[in-house]
């Protein structure tokens, strides 16, 4: 049978290989094919990964079928640790073509929760979530700074399994909503290359009241950090590295609930 095998991030640069289909045999869990490849590029094993199949996360014993699609994840972006400095052969920071940077802006958004390669607008997203209800609207911007871990940043690259990753901010709005009912949430992610001051994460939630607001806020961005399939790459001046945070799903729900608690009091 066969199965198409997508690598993301760092495992994408170690393996050699964004998506590929591969003929496994009969009975084949998802950890037995981590292991091949593992074996294959040894440095992969040494980096803690999630499984995903059909873009749904899955434990190392699932039973492969004839046209799943599978997913190795590498930790996501809600850390601070590096992985992987990435120098020139002359001990120089790689550089990459500028992409071309999309100046339009949207006055609105149709959907609660998206990836995009666009700039984010924070209005579209207040004017998304608001209510006559409403007696407060807390907004999350996550921006790009010029520093981590003691160097100059240049800019960051993020990247996405972005089918997975829609689906996950869709979950993270419904959880939300399942704790603070009265609160609309919407939330986006950017993707692609960012430069010094530009958001690539903006949450808003608005609600009756300032506590909920916060607490809702605050408990969409733990989760996040902990479930959201995205990946960032920092270019230093001294090189590139990903960022390291959790293994997707690693860190439970109850963990957001009890720092937004805090948030709240």
């Amino acid at each position: 049978m066969r199965v198409q095998v997508k690598f993301f991030a760092i495992f994408r640069e170690m393996v050699g290989v964004k998506a590929e289909w591969k003929e496994v045999a009969e009975n084949t869990t998802i950890g037995q094919l981590w292991q091949e490849y593992a074996a294959r590029s040894p440095r992969v094993g040494n980096i803690r990964a999630a499984y995903a199949v059909n873009q749904k996360l899955v434990n190392g014993d699932y039973l492969l079928r004839d046209g799943d699609e599978v997913g190795f994840l590498p930790p996501v972006s809600g850390g601070t640790k590096t992985l992987g400095r990435e120098r020139d052969a002359k001990g120089r920071a790689r550089t990459r073509k500028k992409n071309v940077r999309v100046n339009s802006r949207d006055s609105r958004i149709s959907t609660d929760a998206f990836i995009t390669r666009k700039q984010l607008d924070l209005g579209a997203f207040v004017r998304r979530v608001a209510f006559p209800g409403a007696g407060a609207i807390v907004t999350f911007s996550g921006i790009v700074r010029d520093n981590a871990h003691g160097k100059t940043v240049k800019y960051l690259e993020y990247e996405t399994y972005a089918a997975m990753a829609e689906q996950s901010l869709r979950d993270i709005i419904a959880e939300t909503r399942e704790r603070w009912g009265d609160a609309r949430v919407a939330i986006g992610h950017r993707v692609g290359r960012l430069g010094i001051g530009e958001a690539s994460l903006i949450i808003a939630v608005a609600a009756p009241h300032r506590p909920e607001a916060y607490a809702a806020s605050r408990y969409a961005i733990e989760r996040i950090k902990a479930t959201l399939p995205v990946w960032k790459k920092e270019f230093a001046a001294d090189g590139a590295s990903w960022v390291e945070g959790p293994v997707v799903g690693e860190l439970a729900a109850d963990h957001a609930a009890a720092v937004a608690n805090q948030a709240a009091e």
